[in-house]
């Protein structure tokens, strides 16, 4: 084989390698993510069940199907009384 046919031959590979790539897409589906901000205050001392609650409810109705497992709470501030926590969800799209 000549350098320039094998020249050519690494071109046509390199061409059908790229262009089979570029038709496969991404094997890795996207993610949706977003907080939520819970408030709760009580006088019996359930400030925080009510801010979860809140948020929790809050991730229901944006399309969050299973807060438990979707969902982490990463802030959270407030006594007995009065509570405010935020949770992350994270879910594909």
């Amino acid at each position: 084989m000549t350098s320039t046919a094998i020249r050519r031959a690494t071109v046509a590979g390199l061409l059908t390698v790229g262009m089979t790539l570029a038709g496969t897409g991404t094997a890795t589906a996207g993610t949706y993510t977003k907080q939520f901000t819970g408030e709760g205050s009580s006088s019996f001392g359930f400030a925080w069940m009510y801010a979860r609650w809140d948020a929790r409810s809050q991730a229901v109705a944006d399309g969050f199907s299973d807060p438990d497992h979707q969902c982490v709470e990463t802030w959270s501030f407030g006594d007995i009384y009065w509570a405010k926590v935020v949770w992350t969800c994270t879910r594909p799209v």
